[in-house]
C-alpha cells in the first residue's frame, strides 16, 4: 500500500471507488466515530442504505449515531445486533427507526450472520441507493473465532460487499492483535485509514 491522502482531504476523494475499507483506530477515539460517519455518507446526490454490523454497539446507539452525525435521513438502515439478543423495543417496532433489527445470537455463528448479511444486500439489490456497511468490530469478532476462520468469513464477505457495488469499512484496534493477525486481515482490503493516537489520520491505498 502507498500513503495517499493528508489529514484535510476527505476520505471518499481519495478513496474513490475503493469498496472494502480497514478503519483501524484506538480504542474510543472521536476520530473514529467522525471518520465511520464520513465513510457512511458519500458526497453524492445518492440517496444511501446504512447496513451495520454490530458487535461493539446497540441498535439504538448506532440510530444515535447516524441522527447525531448524519446530515441526510438514509433510504434505509438495517443492523445486524450480534451476540445480543436483548434489542431496543422503540427501535425494533420502528418508534422512530427507519429500518429492521435482526439479531445473530452467538458471536460465533459466521454462518448465520453471513447469511443475514447476504439477506440484507439481496433486499437492497434492486434498489437505486448506494449501499454502505459499517462493520464494528473485527477487534470483538476476533474475540469469539480464531483468525483463520475470520479470514475465511472475510474473504467471502468483502467478496460478496464488491460484487454489490457497495462501499463498506471494517473497525480494528490493531494493538489488540498481535502483527501476523493485523497483516493477515489487512491483506483483504483495498485501503486502510489509520486514526493515530494525536487523532491524526493517515489513508492507504493499494
Amino acid at each position: 500500500m502507498s500513503q495517499q491522502e493528508s489529514q484535510e482531504q476527505s476520505l471518499h476523494s481519495t478513496l474513490a471507488d475503493t469498496a472494502n475499507i480497514l478503519l483501524c483506530t484506538p480504542p474510543m477515539s472521536p476520530a473514529a466515530d467522525d471518520s465511520c460517519m464520513e465513510l457512511l455518507t458519500p458526497p453524492t446526490e445518492t440517496d444511501v442504505n446504512v447496513l451495520w454490523v454490530a458487535y461493539s454497539r446497540t441498535p439504538d446507539n448506532c440510530l444515535t449515531h447516524w441522527h447525531q452525525h448524519g446530515n441526510t435521513q438514509p433510504a434505509d438502515i438495517s443492523i445486524i445486533n450480534v451476540g445480543d439478543s436483548v434489542r431496543s423495543a422503540s427501535a425494533a417496532t420502528g418508534g422512530g427507526g427507519p429500518g429492521p433489527i435482526q439479531t445473530v445470537a452467538s458471536a460465533g455463528d459466521l454462518t448465520g450472520l453471513g447469511i443475514a448479511i447476504s439477506n440484507v444486500l439481496s433486499q437492497w439489490a434492486e434498489t437505486d441507493a448506494q449501499t454502505v456497511v459499517c462493520f464494528d468490530s473485527l477487534t470483538a469478532l476476533l474475540q469469539y473465532v480464531e483468525p483463520e476462520k475470520a479470514y475465511e468469513f472475510l474473504h467471502v464477505l468483502t467478496g460478496q460487499l464488491f460484487a454489490a457495488d457497495a462501499i463498506a469499512h471494517f473497525h480494528i484496534s490493531p494493538d489488540a492483535h498481535d502483527d501476523q493477525t493485523v497483516a493477515m486481515l489487512r491483506s483483504l482490503f483495498d485501503a486502510e485509514v489509520s486514526i493515530t493516537e494525536d487523532d491524526d489520520r493517515i489513508v492507504l491505498t493499494r
